[in-house]
């Protein structure tokens, strides 16, 4: 969705803090009208709904995260250096998200948000795969690597934050999400350059 004035950014901005604290579910438009500063009219003028809502800030949270991701793979920098930086974007992604919003966006029945954030999630993904192979063919990567195995695992992320072995095990659904990001950069080996800021 393309913001065309501060109205809309403002609604997307609170949607984006009130969604991230308490979850899509628990959230009404006029919580979020009152945070932006906006009226209802205001509101449906660019949203027929709070779903719509949900929808443009998981777009815009996508487009973030794909071009810095882009901006990580196109800079001179090492193979590990990458894969960290890739790391510290995750873990910032994450960080101040809470488990009703993992719990809200990723387990959704009611809505089509689930099925929209796993189509988006797959085609992003895609992409992401085209740009490893690109950057495996310039020598950056492994030549074996493959980088749809990353796809697979990221289309089963929905199971694992809401599988409460899993949780319990790492302290909270961010956490299962930058254990297992760790476990893909630097699989079970020692490495002193896993410390992620968490």
């Amino acid at each position: 969705m393309k913001v065309t004035n501060k109205k809309q950014q403002s609604l997307l901005a609170a949607g984006r803090e009130l969604f991230w604290k308490h979850g899509f579910r628990r959230i009404s438009i006029d919580e979020v009208c009152k945070v932006a500063g906006a009226s209802k009219m205001t509101f449906y003028r660019y949203f027929p709904d709070k779903l719509a809502l949900a929808k443009a800030v998981f777009d815009d949270e996508v487009d973030k995260g794909t071009l810095q991701f882009r901006e990580i793979m196109i800079s001179e920098s090492s193979a590990s250096e990458k894969l960290e930086a890739m790391l510290r974007t995750k873990a910032d992604s994450v960080n101040n998200i809470s488990q009703e919003f993992l719990n809200d966006f990723y387990s959704d029945k009611d809505s089509d948000l689930r099925a929209y954030i796993a189509q988006k999630t797959a085609d992003v993904w895609n992409e992401i795969v085209n740009d490893f192979k690109m950057a495996q063919q310039k020598g950056v990567f492994r030549s074996d690597f493959k980088p749809e195995i990353l796809l697979y695992i990221s289309q089963q992320l929905p199971g694992f934050i809401n599988d409460p072995y899993l949780v319990q095990l790492c302290g909270s659904p961010q956490e299962v999400v930058m254990e297992i990001a760790r476990f893909f950069t630097y699989g079970i080996a020692p490495n002193d350059k896993t410390t992620v800021e968490k």
